[in-house]
C-alpha cells in the first residue's frame, strides 16, 4: 500500500531503534546474527500496527516508538526460535540464523533478541511490559500445541484456530493494544481495537500458509511446502482430510511431497475455502473498525486488511 507520510517517518524511526538495540553487543557475532533478519526487511506489519492504532490517542510519543520496536523484535525472536525447529533453510529470501551461524547461535541470538525487545518495554513503562509479557506466553503455548499435533491430519479445524489465535494472533492484538495503552487513547477503543487485531492475525496466518502451498518463493522469501514437509498439517491440509479422507494416506511420513499433495487440495476445493475463512476473518476485523470513529488512520487499518487478503487472489486459492 501507499503509506501515508507520517507512518513512513514513524517506521523509520522504529526501524532505527531496532537497528541499534540488536546491535548493541560488544561481541561482533553477536551484532551480526542478531541484526542479520533485521537487515533481510520484513513487512513490519506489527510494529506498523503499533503506530497506526496510536493515532487513537497522541501519537509520536517515545514510549509508542519503544513498545513498535520491542514487538518486533520479539517477533523476530521466535522466528529465529522456529526455524531451528521446523530447520527452514531460508527466512526472507536470506539463509536463516541456524543454517549460517548453527543452532546454539541461532538459539541464543533469538534469546538476546527476547531480552532486548523486553528491555525496550520495560524502558515504555505503564502496560506495555504486562502486554507484552502475555502476548509471548501465548505464542510459546500456540507453538507447543502445534508441535503436540505435528503429522495429525484428524486435528479439527477449531483445534487450528485456536492454536493460531495464540501462535500468531496474540502478537497482532497485542501491537493494537500498545499502540492504544501508550497513547493514552479512550479505554472505550481498546476492545474494539484488540479484536481488530487477532481477527487480522488470525486471517494472516490463513494467507500465510496459502502462501506454503501457491506462493511465489521470489515473493514470500520462503521454500514452498516447508510447513507440509515437516508435518505442520494447516487449514487447507486439514479441510482436504476432512473432505476426502484417502488425503491422510498421502501424508504419510515420505509422502508429504507439495507435488502430490496440492492437486488433492485443488480437488477438494481445500484452498478455496481456506481463502473464504481469512475473508471471513478480515470481514470481521473490519467489522470491529466500523465502529470507531472515522479517520485517516482507521482507512490505514482497513488498507492493510485488505492487503493481507490480496497476497492470494481468489483464482489462485
Amino acid at each position: 500500500m501507499n503509506s501515508p507520510s507520517w507512518l513512513v517517518q514513524d517506521l523509520l524511526r522504529v526501524e532505527e531503534l531496532l537497528m541499534s538495540t540488536a546491535s548493541a553487543s560488544a561481541y561482533p557475532l553477536v551484532q551480526d546474527a542478531s541484526t542479520h533478519l533485521i537487515k533481510a526487511g520484513g513487512k513490519r506489519l506489527r510494529p506498523a500496527l503499533v503506530l497506526v492504532t496510536s493515532r487513537a490517542g497522541e501519537a509520536g510519543l517515545k514510549e509508542t516508538d519503544l513498545a513498535a520496536a520491542a514487538v518486533e523484535l520479539l517477533h523476530i525472536a521466535s522466528l529465529y526460535h522456529d526455524d531451528v525447529i521446523d530447520e527452514t533453510a531460508v527466512r526472507r529470501g536470506a539463509a536463516s540464523v541456524h543454517s549460517k551461524w548453527g543452532n546454539e547461535v541461532a538459539i541464543l541470538s533469538g534469546d538476546f533478541l527476547f531480552a532486548s525487545g523486553s528491555m525496550l518495554g520495560a524502558d515504555a513503562g505503564g502496560q506495555v511490559p504486562r502486554i507484552l509479557a502475555r502476548a509471548l506466553a501465548d505464542v510459546c503455548e500456540g507453538q507447543i500445541a502445534e508441535n503436540e499435533r505435528v503429522g495429525d491430519p484428524e486435528r479439527t479445524a477449531t483445534q487450528y484456530v485456536e492454536t493460531i489465535k495464540r501462535k500468531t494472533a496474540a502478537l497482532f492484538r497485542a501491537s493494537c493494544e500498545l499502540g492504544a495503552a501508550t497513547s493514552g487513547a479512550d479505554p472505550a477503543l481498546y476492545d474494539r481495537l484488540a479484536a481488530y487485531g487477532e481477527n487480522l492475525g488470525l486471517a494472516f496466518q490463513m494467507v500465510d500458509d496459502l502462501l506454503d502451498f501457491v506462493g511465489d518463493p521470489r515473493v514470500t522469501g520462503k521454500t514452498p511446502g516447508t510447513d507440509l514437509k515437516e508435518g505442520v498439517f494447516t487449514l487447507p491440509v486439514l479441510i482436504a482430510s476432512q473432505r476426502d479422507p484417502a488425503v491422510a494416506a498421502e501424508l504419510e511420513p515420505g509422502k508429504r511431497e507439495l507435488g502430490v499433495v496440492l492437486p488433492l487440495l485443488e480437488s477438494t476445493g481445500a484452498l478455496d475455502a481456506t481463502y473464504d475463512q481469512a475473508q471471513l476473518y478480515v470481514g470481521r476485523a473490519l467489522d470491529a473498525l466500523s465502529r470507531l470513529p472515522d479517520s485517516e488512520w482507521r482507512s490505514v487499518l482497513e488498507t492493510i486488511s485488505e492487503g493481507v487478503l490480496a497476497q492470494v487472489k481468489p483464482a489462485a486459492a
